[in-house]
């Protein structure tokens, strides 16, 4: 029986995970990837000798015994315990002298905010016992939930049962609004900045939990580590890697997708097509709005309801231990970075990983929000002013930050700055998007089923097909790509090297 071959398009973790479990599952997988590397948004490079890791602040999935922890180890992105930092808090805020802190251990973190405002105890306590809620559950992405058979959803079911008015409450509320319930500033401050991306209280709550509960740890050599040990797995299962090669077109017949055109004119043949690149690019660059994805098209373009995050990139080398918490926030003089109005800093120090610092040098990222109508702002200039506009950033975040930190005057180096532009160039994100649709108090949850009506042959993997998106959920839908084709081929599916999920023609 000749083996089928599935073309993916896009090297990231969607379409690496989906080459991987093509090729677990006796199919043959090409990844056509357009850029010299691999990684798409999980990507990090080099600057004046120092790593600078664009990609993973914290991963969901860390901890040992749960789906997606053994889905990472399958295909390879780590392997043990000791492959991980745990870091001892989700951040620091400073606001007026005051330092409120998240820490992991969410019984300390609990007692010094009681400290700081005993007057708000009641709210201070509630707000932990949702974490503690949330420390119980998590994302279910074996299989997506429009999938599950009746026993697996059951179970999910009851998971989500036991802790509904907290994820009910935390759904339809705002960070902003859900603050001032607090009575101290400094601990409205906290709340309303810990997480940006115009995110609902769900959002904030359940990454805290992941930290707490150990599985939201990073991997030790950050985003590239990570993305080069998925790709050397998935080379020595026998898949083939195509760098350089951009996709521009495809060729249908009979409803199916039959081959994909690059750049240069060269042709793959498929028997299946995985398209693991951004989403919107596909349909529209690619496919020429020949297939319309609505639903999806309705939630992008309407910005106001589901908001997708950016973010211009500021990253600095402190060349002296400023000594705090390795994520620091602090407020300061406003300024402007495209639409928005900036008021504090947002420092990450990657010092925590050694392999990747180097002594008496500390890499931090500052990580400045953005949305859409920002990359609009950077689109419009011109060559030269987008470069002044890029170093004119820099200084006003240098400026600040000496403010704060006097001792850094003279002992700060600035080694990079990337805009939503940048993400778009790399990768062809919309808009320069890091993420999918960000829970927000007025939407919910979005799952797309990956398919195109019309295109038989064709499941689409990528965060976009769940929000709010992120790498759980770029590994998640790749696999659930390969399940369909599975599913047609009549192959068992296997989650990692144990069977897990058994899949006929009609599951899909």
């Amino acid at each position: 029986m000749r083996i089928k071959d599935v073309i993916i398009i896009g090297a990231g973790v969607s379409g690496l995970a989906a080459g991987i479990y093509a090729e677990q599952h006796g199919l043959h997988a090409t990844i056509l990837e357009k850029n010299p590397t691999v990684g798409g948004l999980c990507t990090g490079w080099y600057r004046k000798g120092h790593y600078l890791d664009g990609c993973i602040h914290w991963l969901t999935g860390t901890k040992d015994g749960c789906d997606l922890n053994r889905m990472w180890k399958n295909v390879h992105a780590f392997q043990c315990n000791e492959d991980i930092v745990h870091l001892p808090s989700f951040g620091t805020f400073e606001y007026k002298g005051i330092e409120v802190p998240f820490y992991s251990d969410i019984d300390k973190a609990e007692q010094t905010w009681i400290e700081i405002s005993p007057e708000d105890k009641r709210q201070i306590h509630r707000f932990f016992n949702k974490v503690r809620d949330f420390m119980r559950i998590s994302s279910p992405v074996t299989t997506p939930v429009g999938k599950m058979n009746i026993f697996k959803l059951l179970a999910y079911g009851l998971k989500v049962l036991s802790v509904f008015p907290s994820y009910l409450m935390t759904m339809k509320m705002d960070n902003y609004k859900y603050a001032r319930k607090f009575k101290h500033p400094a601990i409205r401050n906290a709340i309303d900045k810990i997480q940006g991306g115009r995110g609902n209280l769900f959002q904030v709550i359940y990454s805290y939990a992941a930290i707490a509960s150990g599985n939201g740890g990073v991997p030790i050599g950050g985003s590239v580590k990570m993305i080069e040990n998925m790709k050397d797995y998935f080379l020595s299962l026998g898949g083939t890697i195509k760098t350089n090669s951009p996709v521009k077109d495809v060729i249908i017949n009979d409803n199916n997708v039959t081959g994909v055109v690059l750049e240069n004119g060269r042709i793959y043949d498929c028997d299946y097509l995985i398209p693991a690149c951004d989403s919107f690019y596909f349909l529209h660059n690619i496919l020429k709005d020949r297939y319309i994805k609505k639903k999806f098209y309705k939630n992008l373009f309407n910005e106001t309801k589901n908001p997708t995050p950016s973010s211009t990139l500021v990253f600095v080398n402190f060349k002296k231990d400023i000594k705090k918490d390795f994520i620091y926030h602090f407020e300061c003089e406003p300024f402007m970075v495209g639409k928005q109005k900036v008021t504090g800093i947002h420092m990450r120090d990657f010092s925590y990983d050694k392999t990747i610092s180097s002594k008496g040098n500390s890499v931090v990222l500052i990580l400045l929000n953005q949305f859409q109508e920002d990359y609009d702002y950077w689109k419009s200039l011109d060559k030269n002013n987008y470069r002044l506009e890029k170093q004119r950033v820099a200084n006003d975040v240098i400026s600040r930050i000496i403010k704060r930190f006097p001792e850094l005057e003279g002992n700060i180096e600035l080694l990079d700055v990337s805009t939503p532009i940048t993400l778009t160039r790399y990768t062809n994100n919309y808009k320069g998007a890091y993420m999918s649709f960000a829970f927000t108090s007025k939407n919910s949850m979005y799952w797309d089923s990956g398919r195109i009506k019309g295109l038989n042959n064709v499941y689409m993997a990528s965060q976009w097909m769940a929000s709010p998106g992120g790498l759980p959920f770029a590994l998640a839908t790749g696999t659930w790509a390969v399940q369909k084709v599975c599913a047609k081929e009549n192959i068992r599916y296997l989650l990692g090297d144990k069977p897990s999920i058994s899949l006929s023609k009609k599951s899909y």
